[in-house]
């Protein structure tokens, strides 16, 4: 039996598109190129790609043209080597408790409840607030670079 796919979070996704933070985008797009290639397999949630493309159309210093972020999301939608994880109903109940219990934003709560639905343990991300959850195992790649 193979382990699950490590969850890619927002912010990765971004660094590896964002002009902005050259060090961090190399970083993120290495660890990209990996699933690209084939090396490891990585999972993303559909709250993610939808956070991506805020950021990236929106939010970022240097906005990304919306036909670039578009290809990138149907790129990793259609790609085998990315698991594209999603939620229903019952995630957002689970959600709502681990919101609580763990002091966390909503957000990042229905996506840890989201990584437990699919038997993800494993998440690629910058922030921290993560480890409050126990079933979690955080992997900063800019710190374990």
């Amino acid at each position: 039996m193979t382990a699950p796919p490590a969850l890619i979070d927002t912010n990765i996704l971004c660094y590896a598109l964002d002009a902005g933070e050259p060090e961090k985008r190399a970083v993120a797009a290495e660890l990209l190129s990996q699933c690209w290639r084939s090396e490891i397999a990585l999972a993303v949630s559909v709250q993610n790609l939808a956070e991506f493309s805020v950021v990236m159309t929106e939010k970022v210093k240097h906005p990304v043209p919306d036909a670039v972020v578009t290809r990138f999301i149907r790129d990793i939608v259609l790609f085998d080597g990315w698991t594209v994880i999603g939620y229903d109903p019952a995630t957002i109940m689970n959600a709502v408790g681990i919101r609580r219990k763990y002091s966390l934003h909503f957000w990042d709560a229905l996506l840890a409840a989201t990584m437990k639905q699919h038997n993800i343990d494993t998440i690629y991300t910058e922030d921290s607030h993560f480890k409050k959850v126990p079933w979690i195992t955080v992997i900063d790649p800019f710190t374990n670079a």
